[in-house]
């Protein structure tokens, strides 16, 4: 096979399409959605922030937050804080990923996770 002969051959077979994304927070980076670049008719949303009281809708306590912290720093969970002024509290309160909340309270997180198992979930 000549080199033109192989090039031919090469040049047929179809180039596998990357697909790019753009990612948006319209909340400022409470919630976080992905798109296909050029496409502004479909985007996914991908993280949404929460803190512990949206989640469970009631005030979580100070040893459920720290377990509930000490959890997401072992397996590298990214955190948020924002200032909550509600019945008393004036504090900052801290926001995680829900879908890591979904783990720690359903059962799939264990206190040996890291953020590699948190991904594959």
């Amino acid at each position: 096979m000549t080199f033109k002969e192989f090039a031919k051959k090469v040049s047929e077979f179809e180039t596998p399409k990357v697909k790019k994304y753009i990612y948006e927070s319209p909340d400022k980076g409470k919630t976080i959605y992905r798109r296909e670049f050029n496409n502004y008719n479909k985007r996914e949303k991908i993280m949404e922030m929460i803190s512990l009281f949206d989640y469970l809708g009631h005030a979580a306590g100070p040893e459920l937050g720290l377990k509930v912290a000490t959890a997401a720093g072992k397996a590298g969970v990214m955190k948020e804080t924002k200032k909550l002024n509600h019945k008393g509290w004036d504090k900052n309160v801290n926001l995680y990923p829900k879908s890591f909340l979904d783990l720690y309270f359903k059962g799939g997180l264990n206190e040996g996770a890291s953020g590699k198992q948190l991904l594959k979930g």
